[in-house]
């Protein structure tokens, strides 16, 4: 897979100032143009070194990390209004300074025992929008954004390997990541695994990425 030439200041503002979904795609969307804006993702400066995506279902309402969340959103609409290098990379310092305590790594991805750092990784939703009390996204929903947005990604990102956070992530976007020949594992976050399920899913991930990571 070859990678598609692109823009980050203006891919990211292309995602942030999307309006494609409505009230008729789904109830519990959540969109305004204030702390509601799509979120396009993570980009890690050494990702094109690893090419590892992770992809979760879509992004949560604002709960420990609230004080961030206004800054933030700040900043993804000032990059919407003016997608230059300067407004991505402040969006880039905002991201950095709480991304370490996003629980999507250490408790749900094992990043440490990947050989990774966040700078190796990227990260996005196969929703970009948030939904009222972080409700599952409606299929009309999720069609829309995986074929808006979350192809787009794949083609620019050309990943070795996608790693769902979570069966859902896994069942409503394997197709498109299959389709292009793309590994893809996810993170088995049910609540009934027993402590002995979890470590064998967490071995299998680190195993894994390993092998994608060597066969680049």
């Amino acid at each position: 897979m070859t990678h598609v030439p692109i823009s980050w200041p203006r891919e990211f503002a292309r995602v942030v100032r999307c309006a494609s979904c409505t009230k008729a795609h789904s109830a519990k969307l959540l969109r305004d143009d204030a702390e509601n804006v799509p979120q396009p993702g993570y980009v890690g400066a050494n990702y094109e070194a690893h090419r590892v995506l992770l992809v979760g279902q879509n992004p949560g309402t604002p709960k420990s990390l609230s004080a961030e969340d206004l800054p933030y959103t700040a900043a993804l609409r000032t990059l919407r209004d003016n997608p230059s290098e300067g407004a991505y990379e402040q969006l880039r310092i905002q991201l950095e300074s709480f991304i370490v305590r996003w629980p999507v790594h250490g408790n749900y991805f094992p990043l440490r025992e990947c050989g990774l750092s966040l700078e190796d990784i990227a990260y996005t939703n196969v929703v970009r929008c948030r939904t009222q009390g972080d409700a599952a996204p409606s299929r009309a929903l999720t069609d829309n954004c995986v074929v808006t947005h979350f192809e787009r990604w794949l083609d620019v990102l050309a990943p070795r390997i996608v790693v769902f956070i979570g069966k859902w992530a896994a069942d409503h976007a394997r197709e498109p990541v299959a389709s292009r020949g793309i590994a893809f594992v996810y993170m088995n976050r049910q609540r009934s695994l027993s402590g002995a399920e979890r470590r064998a899913n967490r071995d299998a991930v680190v195993a894994a990425v390993l092998t994608a990571r060597a066969s680049g």
